[in-house]
């Protein structure tokens, strides 16, 4: 299949783009920067383009006329977002609604990833039928393009949960933040009440690689409507921020001890962090016929 990836050069789309190579998909990789030598297990077409500005979507579209797209450009997390409330709104919201409106005129797959921080986090165990509602601009963004993205009928939107393993050269990701900051001898912080599934980057790929090779999810009628065409990705354990960097450090070979226990209120963030985000991810598992895992080693 010959498939555009969008952020294929981040901590999500190098993992999505390992795994698509593997199974001998044609992967056109969309980067605003150029990746570093050698990047990628087997090469890839990379397109160099910044998807921000007006029409770009479309050019991209038009440039690589892909079978199906799978979008894991974003403006990520909380403080990027509300530091930059436009780049969060053009990058999540509109670029995957102009990406869905080329799709569906081209009739090629879309395959959305959004994020558990559409939820509120007043309670934990979320389905895809519960009402999202986002505490700052970051979860807004999303949710608005997972509504953009909805309106293409060839489409399926996947919210993960948080995502770990260490990122690639370059690049960031929680796991790799808390790593360097273990071997630098730190003690960092780490919230006892703050609740994700979280879940190992490389399962994310790879069910997001079956869910695009899954003919029959998009056949007309598969996924009829939402949530039909909305997925949770989550890991098969709730824990709190604090007791995944435990579980983290001591697979990495750290001493979990050096991972101090911490509140959001304590770092006064309790207003702009949901409490629990645990995602129910029972109808993906039962689609895919396997359920992801909170790391992949340890």
């Amino acid at each position: 299949m010959r498939v555009l990836l969008t952020g294929a050069s981040g901590f999500l789309g190098s993992a999505v783009r390992d795994e698509l190579l593997a199974r001998g998909h044609e992967v056109l990789a969309q980067a605003r920067v150029a990746p570093r030598s050698g990047e990628g297990r087997v090469a890839a077409s990379w397109l160099l383009a910044d998807l921000a500005p007006a029409g770009a979507p479309a050019r991209l579209l038009e440039r690589a006329a892909p079978d199906a797209v799978i979008q894991c450009a974003s403006l990520a997390d909380i403080a990027p977002c509300a530091d930059d409330p436009a780049a969060a709104r053009r990058l999540n919201a509109e670029v995957p609604g102009e990406l869905a409106a080329g799709c569906a005129a081209r009739g090629a797959r879309l395959l959305h990833v959004s994020t558990d921080q559409v939820f509120d986090g007043s309670r934990g165990g979320w389905r895809e039928e519960d009402e999202a509602a986002p505490l700052h601009e970051y979860g807004r963004s999303k949710l608005a393009g997972e509504r953009a993205v909805a309106a293409a009928p060839a489409s399926v939107v996947v919210r993960p949960g948080l995502i770990t393993g260490p990122a690639p050269a370059g690049r960031r990701s929680a796991s790799s933040r808390l790593l360097e900051s273990l071997a630098r001898d730190a003690r960092p912080r780490l919230f006892t009440d703050e609740l994700r599934t979280p879940v190992a980057s490389v399962d994310v790929a790879r069910a997001l690689v079956d869910l695009l090779e899954r003919d029959a999810l998009w056949t007309p009628g598969a996924l009829p409507g939402a949530p039909g065409r909305l997925l949770h990705l989550g890991g098969p354990e709730t824990l709190s921020r604090h007791a995944l960097g435990r579980r983290e450090a001591a697979a990495a070979g750290f001493d979990p001890d050096l991972c101090e226990p911490s509140t959001r209120a304590a770092a006064g963030v309790e207003a702009s962090r949901p409490a629990d985000l645990s995602l129910d991810s029972r109808r993906l598992a039962a689609l895919l016929g396997w359920f992801p895992r909170t790391l992949a080693h340890g």
